[in-house]
């Protein structure tokens, strides 16, 4: 594949036996060398003895099928991605008209607007406060302190 060619050298000595690759073009070498190209991860377990047989044509052609496949599906995740990340963007910044609309209708009827009364916030979700650690352990000094440990009542 690529044009390279593939070469198995048996050891005289009744050893294993020598294998090696020739680029399409001598300057493709260093391409390879300086891992700006790869060799399909086949020839490579091939050339290090890793697999003994070399990969067939179908092989090959199998895998290649397969890193198109797995391209298209990465494209498709990122595209759902961005779309979902560019749609909670939408929600969190709301424009002020949008922000008139989503409250209940019962409610902005029944409050005079010249008041200057605050409709209480639709979104619970950013008034429940959590526990953070980190921001406790950077509060107090680096000294270690005692623990004991509490018995809980099963």
């Amino acid at each position: 594949m690529e044009g390279n060619k593939y070469f198995e050298h048996p050891n005289t000595n009744n050893g294993r036996s020598k294998r090696t690759v020739k680029y399409r073009k001598n300057e493709d070498m260093w391409t390879y060398v300086a891992s700006g190209k790869r060799l399909p991860v086949q020839w490579s377990a091939w050339l290090t003895h890793t697999r003994p047989d070399p990969p067939s044509i179908e092989e090959l052609q199998a895998d290649l099928t397969r890193q198109r496949r797995v391209k298209l599906n990465a494209a498709i995740l990122e595209a759902k991605d961005e779309a979902e990340r560019a749609h909670r963007e939408k929600l969190e910044a709301p424009s002020h008209h949008s922000q008139i609309e989503t409250q209940p209708s019962s409610v902005s009827r029944n409050v005079p607007r010249d008041r200057g009364l605050e409709l209480p916030e639709l979104d619970q979700g950013s008034k429940v406060q959590t526990r953070d650690p980190w921001a406790e352990a950077l509060k107090g000094s680096d000294e270690p302190r005692s623990w004991t440990p509490v018995a809980r009542r099963r």
